[in-house]
């Protein structure tokens, strides 16, 4: 990919992010990047199209540090990586360029983008599903899950995982921290039959 045009999506996503798109500027985003804003149009048609372009790569982002870390699961520790998918959303959560933008579109839709949003939280839900299931289902046959049903699990995770979300906006990193460990204290009790540990 040109330089520019990558440039051009970090300072965006950075200018999204902390302003929302509203109040972001394409002559903010040029004056950041070092260039003027007419060269902007050189990689993108619009400010419109340079937001939809930030979003699509945040998603990618997200998805490709979940099918990763899925791939470097122990599938003999169903536990164990339901409490990786956890650190891996709250380490993304606190160290992320994206989770800001996240953040910022998930509570402040802009309005044009409203649907793109839900689309891109959707496939990325699917894609949080699809590895939760595949957990489960190694929990349940060593013996673990046995009173939580599939979609009961699955629900449980993206509500925890929903709850710190909301949980890292209003507290310092150390506050965070102590919640988050906690939360997870009694998830864990309650969705394993303490088998396999």
């Amino acid at each position: 990919m040109n330089d520019n045009k990558q440039l051009i999506k970090n300072v965006a996503l950075d200018l999204f992010g902390q302003k929302g798109y509203e109040d972001t500027s394409l002559a903010e985003i040029a004056k950041d990047v070092g260039i003027k804003k007419p060269s902007i149009y050189n990689h993108f048609r619009s400010k419109e199209d340079l937001f939809t372009d930030v979003l699509e790569d945040l998603i990618v982002s997200e998805v490709t540090a979940y099918r990763k870390t899925e791939v470097a699961m122990n599938h003999q520790e169903p536990l164990m990586n339901v409490r990786v998918l956890f650190d891996l959303f709250c380490q993304r959560l606190m160290t992320t360029k994206e989770a800001l933008l996240w953040k910022r579109v998930t509570f402040f839709p802009p309005e044009q983008f409203k649907d793109l949003i839900q689309e891109q939280f959707i496939h990325l839900e699917r894609v949080t599903t699809s590895i939760l299931v595949s957990v489960y289902k190694e929990g349940v046959n060593q013996g673990m899950f046995q009173e939580v049903t599939e979609d009961e699990f699955v629900a449980s995770f993206l509500c925890l995982v929903d709850g710190v979300f909301l949980e890292h906006h209003y507290y310092t990193d150390e506050i965070f921290q102590q919640r988050i460990e906690s939360a997870w204290k009694v998830y864990a009790l309650g969705i394993s039959s303490g088998k396999g540990e």
